[in-house]
């Protein structure tokens, strides 16, 4: 799960990411306890089936001795009051304590090759477990020196933060990587916020989100479930897809011809492809497709804690039958018609309530029917989660940034995230699914089919 904004310009608008200030001090009301959100609770229940985790790593250029980034990484976690968790699961409140229990990052072998051999770490840490029923550190390090380069790494329990808190510390622990001496924090953000709850601006948005929840699940229900888990395996694999700046470049140009956003293309190419392997829906009462798309709510006015350390996501769905023979031009605009009236009507606020009833019912049945849940109530095939990092990464100064990967894992809700990343006028697709539901030569063609799609972009106007 990802992050997307809610501005609407030309540009890819669903990756943006806001600007934050690093100086200051913390605001009043900003502590490390709160309670959290029903998304947050959401995943906790998810997390006792099978880890959902996420993993960040950016690639410098510069080298960093791995005994330096233990110690500074340490060293920020402590700062920042952000190593030391502790979870009440059945209320859903969080305390971040002081100290930090010192986090030893893994040193991957510097003989293999880095591409393959970073694929697979960001696989085992998608799988890895954090042991959260008792206080632990919700983040996990790896680093890869490469000649004149460095890969840095980050696995965090998805529950405790969103993609633009864990850039934010990533980006601090490679500053404090080349500080002479151990620095104060200079990212002011990193400190543990308190609820990451967003509540309605008002009772008659209350009343229009419960509504948005009913509409949404009512339309749901038109649509094919994916495939039946027979097994309770929620096991991840992962790849890595790329578009360099040239195709990159001509996408943003197309989206901006078709007045549409790049997210919403996306959404649309991943209908497309998942189509071909869901050809029984059109024999069932269930003819439509869904995917769905995280969404930033940093900038949102129930949210009262900023841009500080937290979670602050909310979530939407599109759908579509997807016949035979739609184009890409022709389904990008349609989700483009739903993803308006989503924000205009801010129907991304409703999922709370989704979760909220969702995890009442996921609680009272056996882990069996656990794992067929989701297909049953809300048949999601596949989700996006992007971000744009430009902006958040021009503020390191010490070292060039030349990639930066994400990988998102995929849960009991769906079986494929597709990690979609912006860095440098070129987008990076870290693509995480469970193998269980969809085999792996099947997401494999799907992402030929999605990748095939972008690339070819004014062959199939």
């Amino acid at each position: 799960m990802g992050e997307s904004s809610q501005s609407d310009s030309d540009e890819d608008v669903e990756t943006s990411v806001p600007e934050v200030a690093t100086n200051g001090d913390v605001p009043s009301g900003v502590s490390g306890v709160g309670r959290y959100s029903q998304f947050q609770r959401t995943m906790l229940q998810w997390s006792s089936l099978h880890p959902y985790n996420a993993v960040h790593v950016i690639r410098i250029a510069g080298t960093v001795d791995p005994a330096r980034f233990e110690d500074r990484l340490n060293h920020v976690l402590a700062t920042c009051c952000l190593g030391h968790l502790s979870i009440d699961l059945k209320r859903g409140i969080f305390r971040f304590q002081k100290g930090n229990p010192r986090s030893v990052p893994v040193i991957l072998p510097a003989g293999d090759d880095p591409e393959d051999l970073l694929s697979t770490e960001m696989q085992r840490q998608l799988n890895e477990p954090f042991s959260f029923e008792r206080n632990f550190t919700p983040f996990r390090f790896f680093i890869r020196p490469a000649g004149d380069e460095t890969y840095l790494g980050i696995s965090y329990f998805h529950a405790v933060a969103d993609a633009e808190s864990i850039t934010r510390l990533l980006l601090e622990i490679v500053r404090a990587c080349f500080d002479e001496s151990p620095c104060p924090v200079r990212d002011r953000s990193l400190r543990p916020s308190g609820d990451s709850i967003i509540r309605p601006v008002s009772p008659f948005a209350t009343i229009g989100q419960t509504w948005a929840a009913i509409a949404r699940i009512k339309t749901m229900r038109n649509s094919f479930r994916p495939p039946k888990c027979e097994i309770t395996d929620f096991h991840n694999e992962f790849s890595r897809y790329s578009l360099d700046n040239e195709q990159t470049a001509s996408l943003l140009s197309t989206a901006r011809e078709w007045g549409m956003t790049v997210n919403d293309i996306c959404l649309a190419a991943l209908l497309i492809a998942l189509a071909p392997i869901a050809t029984e829906r059109f024999l069932k009462k269930r003819p439509n497709l869904s995917v769905g798309c995280v969404v930033n709510l940093r900038n949102d006015p129930g949210l009262k804690t900023g841009n500080y350390f937290g979670l602050f996501l909310g979530s939407f769905t599109v759908t579509h039958p997807v016949p035979e023979g739609t184009t890409l031009k022709e389904l990008a605009a349609i989700v483009r018609t739903q993803t308006l009236a989503i924000k205009k009507q801010r129907r991304y606020l409703a999922a709370p309530l989704e979760f909220m009833a969702s995890r009442f019912i996921f609680a009272r049945i056996p882990i069996e029917k656990q794992c067929n849940f989701y297909r049953k109530s809300y048949p999601l095939w596949g989700s996006i989660t992007n971000m744009k990092m430009d902006g958040i990464c021009k503020e390191l100064e010490v070292v060039p940034i030349r990639d930066y990967y994400r990988a998102v894992s995929a849960g009991p809700a769906m079986p494929l995230v597709i990690a979609l990343t912006g860095i440098n006028g070129h987008l990076n697709f870290g693509v995480s699914h469970r193998p269980t539901v969809l085999p792996t030569n099947e997401v494999d063609g799907v992402m030929e089919t999605f990748m095939n799609l972008l690339t070819t972009l004014t062959e199939r106007q």
